[in-house]
């Protein structure tokens, strides 16, 4: 809970490398830890081990001593941590913070080692499969801290808006360590006035409180409180906003008023950093989403950075947030152990970011093989899961499945993923903007029938690729995926029925050679608004006019 002593262990660490199928154990006492790199990276974007698949041997010497708090906020695919030469705990989830509390023995110098493994697990229970339309870069993504371990642990503080305008909100806390005793937590907002009690019994408890002087949060007026929480002579500050999201008449709302989203699927990564995105390109990201008139981010495919959803709470960008999965097929999705650990891990994620006013959508699953009968007790397990932690957002998941989904029913927003005028047989020199308004109809149609027209419904991925440079009005030219998103945009902003449009993608990522489903020339996704170095193509020069209006005198064809 406490800050106190906290050490931040980002900078350069020692690092041994074993090729793929290397077991650690056999050589852990034969490494040559010959190399320096940087933590927070990816070491398979190192020279010396570039897309290589393996074990990264991540080492260092630390100063601590008895109980201590490790937290690694996120590594993939998968780490050992080790202490002195003993491991101390295991992680099995990419992208997702894992707290480990251990005996650090006595004081003085202690080396810390931390072992990430970026192998592809073919079994169906993996989270992270080799046919994931995404790069699976190994290392240590974001930070980790070590801190002496407070005697009270704040396992789990939620606090949920229940009416914004009154400044209503419902807090529940779950401490764990040495809470025989402990009776009550005191809470203060925004370091005013005096302390509100929260009567605790085993360590956990739950109350609605009164924040004074509320202030609503939004896009336009991102306003945070704070809440300091004090327990057992630990405290935690929490941020957080009063606002509202809420689904009803076919429609999402914020504070009351309809919401249109218009925004950009964005992976949090970079062609030289992979996913340890340094800070300043994550706020040039935010920063010029903002400037081009769109209000929203889906963070795809997996939980996202502490550090990216602050900015988003500050910047008053909206944020579906979702766990792990691509395309798991019937396999995975009826193998109980992978069942197990996506429960888990989208309830970690949840755990992780509720206090995050940004964040307005949970999802889970992307454009998992829902269309089968197969799928549906996990969706249902996945959807539970979230309402019953956290009650005030809505639930969905992308799907490609469209009309043959059969899983619609189970979540709170109907989320269609369609690439008109890309994939399919009909692969047009030019593109048919007749098309593709055609098959958005169809969709608003299918959305529109009774069991689901009380259900808001996203375009959550639509888009073309277009490689850098080439012009022309052709398929594979900027020009044919301005026309294609512009087309997209303009009817999402005229239709009463779509709450919005997430267009895929903001910027071109590294995907694999070739997967399951496709083909990617140069081992990139070329969907992006902007290059992969993030320079604009002219479908984000359009698309930003469009949005912020100089340009709405112009008809489409």
């Amino acid at each position: 809970m406490s800050s106190k002593g906290k050490q931040d262990l980002s900078g350069v660490w020692e690092f041994a490398f074993l090729p793929e199928k290397t077991p650690l154990k056999d050589n852990l006492a034969r490494l040559r830890f010959d190399l320096l790199v940087a933590v927070p990276g990816c070491f398979d974007l190192t020279p010396e081990y570039y897309l290589r698949r393996g074990t990264g041997i991540y080492r260092r010497q630390v100063e601590a001593g008895g109980e201590m708090e490790l937290i690694s906020e996120g590594l993939g695919l998968r780490g050992e941590f080790y202490w002195d030469g003993k491991q101390i705990a295991t992680v099995d989830a990419p992208f997702s913070p894992r707290v480990i509390r251990f005996d650090a023995g006595k004081p003085g110098e202690h080396e810390l080692l931390v072992a990430v493994n970026n192998e592809f697990d073919d079994t169906p229970s993996s989270l992270f499969r080799r046919d994931y339309d995404f790069y699976a870069h190994g290392g240590i993504y974001r930070k980790i801290t070590l801190a002496p371990a407070a005697a009270v642990h704040a396992d789990e503080i939620k606090i949920i808006p229940l009416e914004p305008e009154k400044g209503t909100v419902r807090i529940a806390v779950k401490f764990s360590g040495a809470v025989s005793g402990l009776t009550q937590a005191e809470i203060r907002f925004d370091g005013q006035g005096e302390s509100a009690i929260l009567p605790l019994k085993d360590g956990t408890g739950e109350q609605v409180f009164q924040v004074p002087s509320p202030h609503l949060w939004s896009p336009d007026d991102p306003f945070l409180h704070t809440a300091e929480i004090q327990a057992g002579g630990e405290s935690s500050s929490i941020e957080f906003g009063l606002r509202k999201v809420e689904c009803r008449n076919g429609k999402l709302y914020l504070n009351g008023a309809p919401l249109k989203l218009i925004g950009c699927n964005r992976h949090d990564a970079h062609p030289e950093f992979g996913y340890a995105v340094p800070l300043d390109i994550r706020l040039r990201d935010l920063n010029r989403l903002k400037k081009a008139g769109m209000n929203c981010i889906r963070g795809c495919h997996y939980p996202q950075s502490e550090e990216l959803l602050s900015l988003c709470d500050r910047l008053g960008i909206l944020v579906w947030e979702e766990s792990l999965g691509w395309g798991n097929n019937e396999a995975a999705l009826t193998d109980p152990e992978f069942q197990a650990r996506q429960i888990r891990e989208t309830r970690n994620m949840a755990v992780k970011s509720v206090n995050h006013p940004s964040v307005i959508i949970w999802g889970f699953l992307n454009e998992a093989r829902t269309d089968l009968e197969a799928a549906r007790p996990l969706v249902k397990s996945l959807a539970e899961t979230l309402r019953e932690f956290d009650p005030s957002r809505p639930v969905t998941y992308g799907t490609c499945r469209l009309a043959k989904d059969v899983c619609l029913d189970l979540v709170d927003v109907i989320s269609f993923n369609t690439y008109p005028c890309w994939y399919g047989f009909d692969q047009s020199q030019f593109c048919n903007k007749d098309d593709i308004r055609k098959n958005l109809s169809e969709l608003v149609d299918f959305s529109s029938k009774p069991e689901y027209r009380e259900k808001p419904l996203l375009i959550s991925e639509i888009g073309a690729e277009a490689l850098p440079g080439i012009y022309g009005g052709q398929r594979w030219s900027e020009e044919y995926q301005a026309d294609l998103l512009e087309t997209v945009v303009r009817f999402v902003l005229g239709s009463d029925r779509c709450s919005g449009t997430i267009l895929w993608q903001y910027c071109d990522t590294r995907t694999f050679l070739s997967n399951c489903s496709q083909s990617a020339a140069g081992g990139f996704n070329s969907k992006g608004l902007l290059d992969r170095y993030r320079n604009p193509k002219i479908s984000w020069r359009r698309l930003s006019d469009l949005l912020t209006n100089k340009n709405t005198q112009k008809k489409e064809d």
